[in-house]
């Protein structure tokens, strides 16, 4: 198991430097004189035009902007290594510091909305596999197709339309005004950035439910795709396990179902929903600024729309290497998973 683990960290580097290097011949299709500004926070406004393109040009000599690709890429890759990712225009800070002081958001509602998503779906796909071909297989299919075909953005734009413009139960941003201003106001601390964890660590439960009211709408919009995709799999993974020999002669034996679903089945058909839960939470990622935009929830993915309509490089750079990441973290946290579910797999 050791080694295998070490395998996969050993090719973390490789998948980053191929990311990385995709990345960066994209970068170079912009102009030199844009991409100087990346190192320049802020310009005097008064300066005159012969001014402003004197100190572009020392900016692209000193880093070597108009150097060859190799040179260019290890003085960027260098930068990124030492958490020099630029200044953002548009968030007006480091673009490192501004990902990291809002990807706490962005991460509590991930959380919020896979959790469920995976704790439903085993549940629920195991009575669609236990009811094979009755009403309860039928309904439960029948709302994983349409959960999986209906777009998020539609379904969130009619839960905050019920559940808060007529119900008035669950608001939309992050926190209500009252909870934003104990916040700011210094006698709440901050240890992690989720405000859930936070509010447990503080004792403050009047925080911690404003915070869990604020991440139903959204969390349930993220939620509702991922949770279609794991039930159909679910279901789809049991139903081929139930149909092995091992289980016939389980229940030859007279094991009660229950048993022969839960302590023998699920155990082989949980492989494959390991193998595309990773998938889900990279689709989980990328849909998730949609999702704060909807419903005004001040995230990394919110951030990075903004960034990218009001043509901030920088930011936007920033936002793809952290995603590229993360995908890459959650994808070798889902190989070694799979290898300690299926010791097969150590193996290879």
């Amino acid at each position: 198991m050791v080694q295998y683990i070490i395998r996969r960290l050993l090719m973390l580097p490789i998948i980053m430097f191929l990311v990385t290097s995709i990345l960066f011949l994209l970068m170079l299709q912009i102009p030199a004189e844009q991409r100087a500004q990346v190192y320049l926070p802020s310009l005097n406004p008064h300066l005159t035009q012969e001014e402003l393109e004197e100190t572009i040009q020392e900016t692209i000599e000193r880093y070597g902007l108009n150097e060859p690709f190799p040179v260019q890429y290890v003085n960027w890759i260098g930068n990124v290594v030492k958490g020099q990712w630029g200044w953002s225009p548009s968030w007006k800070q480091p673009v490192l510091e501004g990902i990291l002081q809002r990807a706490p958001a962005s991460a509590e509602l991930a959380i919020f909305a896979m959790i469920p998503s995976v704790v439903l779906a085993l549940a629920i796909g195991g009575v669609a596999s236990r009811y094979h071909g009755r009403l309860p297989d039928h309904v439960i299919r029948a709302a994983a197709f349409v959960g999986w075909a209906f777009p998020p953005f539609i379904f969130g734009l009619m839960s905050m339309n019920v559940l808060y413009a007529w119900l008035k139960w669950f608001p939309p941003e992050r926190l209500s005004t009252w909870a934003k201003i104990m916040i700011d106001e210094g006698s709440f601390r901050t240890y992690t950035g989720l405000y859930t964890v936070d509010a447990i660590l503080n004792g403050d439960l009047r925080i911690f439910w404003d915070a869990v009211r604020h991440m139903v709408l959204p969390g349930l919009t993220l939620a509702l795709t991922q949770w279609a995709l794991l039930t159909r799999i679910v279901r789809s993974s049991l139903l081929d396990a139930l149909r092995q020999d091992y289980i016939t002669t389980a229940r030859a034996k007279g094991v009660h179902e229950r048993t022969v679903v839960n302590l023998h089945a699920r155990r082989n058909a949980i492989l494959p929903v390991i193998s595309i839960g990773g998938a889900a939470t990279s689709m989980l990622i990328t849909g998730i600024a949609i999702v704060e935009i909807i419903f005004n929830y001040h995230g990394l993915g919110r951030a990075a729309m903004g960034a990218i309509w009001l043509n901030d490089v920088p930011a936007v750079v920033g936002f793809a290497i952290f995603s590229c990441l993360i995908i890459v973290l959650v994808s070798l946290i889902t190989d070694i998973l799979y290898a300690f579910v299926d010791p097969r797999v150590r193996l290879y």
